[in-house]
Formats: C-alpha cells, structure tokens, sequence
C-alpha cells in the first residue's frame, strides 16, 4: 500500500481528488500519513515513513521553487511529486520516477523543451531554454553539439519582441543563430546559458522540434539520436515523424500547437513514453 504525505503549498485542489483516485487505483490502495500547509510541514512528524510527499497546488508555482522549499526543510527531494503530474495521461509513478532519475537533457528547436520541463516538474537540464533556432540553424547545431557548447554568445542584435513589448537579444554560436526571445538583457541570457550547459547530460539526451516541410524532416530524421521526434502536419513513415493534425486547432500556427501539446492542451502522444523511450503512443484520434 502506497503511504504519502500531503503537502499543501496553495488553495489550489483542483488537481488533488483525480491525482489520489490515481495513485490508489495504480497501487491497490493508499494511507495519508499526514498532511502540512506550506512551512508547517516541518514540524509534521512521520520520521520517513512515506513513499509520497504529494504536492497540492504548486501547479503555476513551479517545481524548481518545491524544490528548494523541500531543500530547507530536510525533505527528501526523490519523494516529491506533484498533484497535476500524476493527472497527465500515461502517469505511472514507476515511469515518472525512471524519468527523473534519467536526468534528461533535452534539445528542443523552440520553447518547447522549457515547457514540457516545466508541465512534468523536470529539473532543467538543459541551456535551450526560452529561445529559438532557426530549422536549418537547428539541425546545422545538432551536427555537432558539443562543438558549439564550446563556443562563445556573441550578441548580433536587439530584435524588438511584439508580445512582450521589449527587445531581445540575438546571438551567434560559431556560425548559428539564436533568438533569445524571453531574455530583455543580454547578459542575464548568457548567465542562464552558461549555468544551464554545465548540466547537460550527454548520456540521454532527447532532440525535437517541428516543422511542415518534408526536406527538413528528411535531414532531421537523418541525424544519430537514439530519441529523436520532429512533429509534423502531414503522414510520413519516417521513424522520427510524429504526425500531429493541424485540423485540431485551426486557429493557431503549427508550432504553436505543439507548443500547447507541450502544456496538456492537449497531450497528443504519451509524454512519458515519449521521453523515456522516444516511443510514439498515441492518446487521441488524429
């Protein structure tokens, strides 16, 4: 039987009722040892005796920001799992801590990569974050990703960012361009690249992107990863093509959509089955 802790970070339950009919229905039943709001989980006294110190309503707080909470307060970080997690379509507490233990790098065109970290409460194990290449920019890095680690940001220009109203930083990498579109400051860039890279796990390492054109598809698909998915709006045979239907969400760009199908809006493919294992299971009618 599955033994968890309750720790309420927020008022937020919307997730908590769905996540414990989960994990009782995976586990063939479950106790609540105990339950804390915020600081005063501390003070809870259960001496370990928990597999689960279940997260409510840290949804839109952010897991980094548990995280640290947990560090200052003497608890187990391997334990922590958050409510909404366990609501995503393929969850099973098995494969959810496969994947944190895994320490997955992921390398992702667009913000989808910082998004998917974010939806799963991953740590960032990546310098990718919040930005965008170009797709040959993309692929012409993939070539050779520990060469451009070792080159320097160089800032080529400020582009003016119409969403956000500010400018943003435009960087070369040896000969690649990356727009740092999330970043008002140059330099606060390059310190989160700089902090980012050294966490790089070159052992499993997961590469995205998307795109509508089948030669780019073609050159992705020929690139030596073992888990590789570049998501596409037409059918295609190719291994790394995973077809996701335009027709879904008509009134927005592709790569916005699977932008949206990075935050569960919606899952279109096994989130965990895909970064683990870069296995395609489908979890609608497309």
């Amino acid at each position: 039987m599955l033994k968890i802790l309750l720790w309420f970070i927020s008022t937020d339950t919307n997730f908590l009722e769905d996540a414990i009919k989960t994990l009782e229905r995976q586990h063939n039943g479950l106790e609540i040892v105990g339950s804390a709001v915020c600081e005063e989980i501390n003070k809870v006294d259960v001496c370990g005796r928990y597999d689960v110190l279940l997260v409510v309503g840290a949804k839109n707080i952010g897991m980094s920001k548990i995280i640290q909470a947990a560090h200052q307060f003497n608890l187990p970080e391997e334990k922590i799992l958050g409510d909404w997690i366990v609501c995503i379509p393929g969850f099973t507490l098995e494969k959810y801590r496969r994947l944190q233990r895994s320490r997955l790098s992921i390398f992702s065109r667009n913000c989808f990569g910082g998004i998917i970290y974010h939806t799963l409460g991953l740590t960032f194990r990546s310098p990718i974050i919040n930005m965008f290449f170009s797709e040959n920019d993309f692929i012409r890095f993939l070539r050779a990703p520990r060469v451009y680690m070792e080159e320097k940001l160089i800032l080529k220009e400020m582009k003016w960012q119409t969403d956000l109203k500010f400018y943003y930083p435009v960087v070369t990498l040896g000969n690649v361009d990356i727009y740092m579109n999330h970043y008002p400051d140059f330099d606060e860039a390059v310190a989160k690249w700089n902090e980012r890279k050294q966490k790089i796990n070159w052992y499993n390492l997961f590469v995205m992107m998307s795109t509508e054109s089948e030669e780019i598809l073609q050159e992705f698909n020929a690139l030596p990863y073992g888990k590789k998915v570049c998501f596409v709006p037409f059918k295609s045979n190719l291994d790394s093509a995973w077809y996701i239907n335009p027709e879904l969400k008509k009134n927005l760009r592709f790569w916005d959509i699977v932008n949206h199908f990075g935050e569960g809006e919606p899952f279109y493919y096994d989130p965990f089955d895909m970064l683990l294992y870069g296995k395609k299971t489908q979890l609608i009618d497309m």
